[in-house]
């Protein structure tokens, strides 16, 4: 990232696949095998991304967007799946040379679009000639390049091919975009832990939100349309994080005064030395410090590498060590700790919660009251307009699958008869539970059980349930939604870190005829024991100068016409 810019003596159309510039793979010596390009969760993002950009350019030069006619952007032969043969119009990497100039792998590029983790999807072709090369049916071949925006022009150098394109870093950036600002922090660019620092607040807000869109669109035709609300920004757009886990490796080509303890190099598995990080809490950087001189300290006897925890937590003013579960939240400050066997306590509103350091929570208590607050105002909101049905009522029971330690189900129990939540974790279960308990709370209940088989264990009415689930990243099952669906609860609110993840489970419901768009109403002759109408879709930014945004959906039943 720090090499100057360099004139580019590629040409300005991509390399063909002519015979004489077909290059041979590379041959290891000894038993190293050959790298193969294989495709990853990460590489369909970015194909996706790679297929939009194909689809806006086919319009716009007039073309009917019609799936068979679109090119691809696969840049090798379909029965082709590893690229074991000459990459149709991808330059060489480094590791494809075979003793050629590595001069070779250096090139500008144009930014046409950024996928939804924050990477710039490039070609060699300007707009025009893309727009020339997908009118004849031809198939660009794309570069994925970090800290870059939409418009501008930027010299890369090649890295290493993947599934349908090119890994590229950042040399210069040529052609800046208005939207490029200077990032405040000095490992940006290098480091992988933010991708969104060249942003402004506004913007990266506006992005995100564009990307929730992107994500339903890209799931279902039927949620093209579907209306996002603006996104709902963190206080803190720095010095939020209350989680930090930086990590170093053991080489025996590296002395132990010079390992780096941080994150990794952007695109690489190499660490990045990283001795401050401007998104950790003011605790979080002070237990950075510390835990950098512990690591550096013991370095000379590591024999493996190893990842650092560093975790804010309240501690009363009178006494650090002291238990704190009787302290009023008034007179608790922010520490840290750096055990992962040592136990937190995070404060949401006045309401305490205490889990392992090592377990999830939420890693933004900045934001943690408007987000909690949200979905107990949607909760509250449908359960008194729902009681003004007189077949239905308002809503008496919250279940609360996939609960942790118990953050939704606590911050939200107040007007139900009773809380139930579900956990696999023996461990949090137990903090759910002792939560509740802490905070003065009898109407929670919180129970081991494997959230696929939760409605075994559920007695409660659906007429006046309502559910709230908070998946990991990956989203919920097929076997879970069928049984929520068959359950049928009033009101469902999805909490999603994982956004296509979420709008894919929601295209699932979709697809089985659960959901109903805003101009439909409920098919009587539906086999699906409930049908459900997206009440709302609202984002917030837990994550500021990253592409991670949360989601929030709600769900609510329709009635059946009869």
């Amino acid at each position: 990232h720090d090499a100057q810019t360099q004139q580019d003596t590629a040409p300005s159309v991509p390399f063909e696949t002519a015979p004489e510039q077909k290059r041979t793979k590379l041959k290891h010596k000894g038993k190293r095998k050959e790298y193969q390009a294989r495709k990853s969760n990460a590489d369909e993002t970015v194909l996706d991304a790679i297929e939009l950009l194909l689809e806006a350019t086919w319009k716009r030069v007039g073309k009917d967007a019609s799936e068979t006619e679109i090119p691809k952007a696969f840049g090798w032969a379909e029965e082709d799946k590893q690229g074991e043969t000459s990459f149709c119009r991808a330059p060489p990497v480094p590791a494809k040379l075979s003793g050629g100039d590595i001069a070779e792998c250096e090139f500008d590029v144009y930014v046409h679009e950024v996928s939804e983790r924050g990477l710039g999807i490039a070609t060699r072709e300007d707009g025009e000639e893309l727009e020339k090369l997908v009118f004849s049916k031809d198939r660009p071949w794309a570069f994925v390049v970090p800290f870059v925006l939409r418009g501008e022009k930027a010299r890369v150098r090649s890295v290493r091919h993947e599934w349908g394109y090119t890994q590229a870093d950042l040399i210069s950036v040529i052609e800046k975009s208005p939207m490029r600002v200077d990032a405040p922090c000095e490992y940006f660019g290098k480091c992988s832990g933010c991708q969104l620092q060249h942003i402004g607040h506004k913007d990266q807000l506006e992005f995100k939100r564009e990307m929730v869109k992107r994500a339903f669109s890209n799931a279902h035709p039927a949620f093209a349309g579907l209306t996002v609300s603006e996104i709902i920004q963190s206080p803190l757009s720095f010095g939020y994080r209350t989680k930090l886990t930086p990590h170093f490796d053991i080489r025996k080509d590296t002395p132990p005064d010079q390992v780096s303890i941080g994150f990794n190099v952007s695109g690489q598995r190499r660490v990045l030395d990283i001795e401050d990080c401007m998104i950790g809490t003011d605790a979080v950087r002070r237990g950075m410090v510390e835990a950098r001189q512990n690591a550096k300290a013991k370095m000379a006897k590591c024999k493996r590498g190893a990842t650092l925890l560093i975790r804010e937590t309240n501690i009363s003013k009178d006494d650090p060590d002291g238990d704190v579960s009787n302290t009023p939240t008034a007179d608790l400050v922010k520490g840290f700790v750096l055990d992962p066997r040592s136990w937190i306590t995070d404060v949401v509103e006045d309401v305490k919660f205490r889990f392992p350091a090592s377990s999830f929570f939420q890693n933004n208590a900045s934001i943690l009251p408007a987000f909690t607050g949200y979905v107990r105002e949607e909760l509250q909101k449908w359960s008194r307009s729902l009681s003004d049905s007189v077949d239905e009522g308002e809503l008496k029971y919250l279940i609360d699958a996939y609960c942790g330690s118990g953050l939704f189900g606590i911050t939200c129990h107040s007007g139900f008869k009773k809380v139930m939540g579900i956990e696999i974790s023996t461990e949090s279960i137990s903090c759910a539970n002792n939560n509740a308990k802490m905070n003065g709370i009898d109407n929670c209940d919180f129970v081991l059980g494997d959230a696929t088989k939760i409605f075994e264990k559920v007695d409660t009415d659906p007429k006046h349930t309502a559910v709230v689930i908070d998946p990991p990243r990956k989203g919920s099952s097929p076997e879970f939604l069928d049984q929520l669906v068959t359950y049928g609860p009033r009101v469902i609110v999805y909490i999603a870190c994982g956004v296509p993840a979420q709008a894919r489970d929601i295209a699932y419901m979709q697809n089985k005829g659960a959901i109903v768009a805003d101009n439909e109403k409920p098919d009587s002759a539906s086999s699906q024991t409930a049908v459900y109408r997206i009440a709302s879709v609202q984002p917030f930014d837990l994550f500021p100068q990253t592409y991670h945004v949360e989601n929030i959906v709600t769900l609510v039943r329709e009635t059946r016409n009869e």
